[in-house]
């Protein structure tokens, strides 16, 4: 169930972003974070050439990074897991726009596309790892700010423990009282006496 209590500036805890004031973006916007601003650095290395450069890298991080802070609570699962399937997938497609089609055949551009994507494992290890750092810090801040609003909930009395005769269980050198007892009016001796 998800969790609706709300912090003391009245975000609730899963919809809020890395900052506790700020709502948090919905889970197809931390994608269309992550990919535009990969894309961005993507359109500037085309302008310059035909190779992914420095420059894509650094806009690929600050996107994957970007998302994982502005996501919602709720959907921090998909920023986390999105940095390794944006360069698979991007990598290769930026390569096929950018480099012409070799004379070599299939197996060259297979090479042509893959070699690209080998090369930048440290990068796609580098940022996967940074967002699962903050997506795990903001798991734990988020559990440690909720832990004090548990414990200050209302508990509810545990109900007397009952004998089998019906009479009530009493702490030692105290007299049992049952049930009927307990619900009948006590009188004074006074009231017990004739009225004059």
């Amino acid at each position: 169930m998800p969790d609706r209590r709300s912090t003391s500036l009245g975000v609730p805890t899963e919809l809020r972003s890395a900052s506790a004031s700020r709502v948090g973006v919905a889970w197809w916007m931390a994608i269309v974070i992550a990919l535009g601003v990969s894309a961005v650095g993507f359109a500037i290395d085309a302008m310059r050439g035909d190779e992914l450069t420095l420059v894509f890298s650094v806009f690929y991080f600050a996107g994957c990074v970007a998302a994982v802070l502005a996501v919602q609570q709720r959907a921090l699962f998909t920023a986390i897991v999105q940095p390794p399937l944006i360069l698979f997938v991007g990598v290769p497609l930026a390569y096929q726009l950018l480099v012409p089609e070799s004379p070599g055949g299939l197996r060259t551009r297979i090479i042509d596309l893959v070699l690209p994507l080998v090369t930048r494992f440290p990068l796609m290890l580098l940022t996967a790892a940074v967002v699962i750092v903050i997506g795990g810090v903001r798991l734990f801040l988020s559990n440690k700010r909720s832990a004090p609003a548990r414990s200050q909930r209302p508990r509810r009395a545990a109900p007397t423990p009952r004998r089998p005769d019906g009479t009530a269980a009493t702490a030692r050198g105290r007299q049992p009282v049952s049930s009927t007892e307990m619900r009948a009016p006590r009188t004074s001796p006074q009231d017990s006496g004739p009225t004059g």
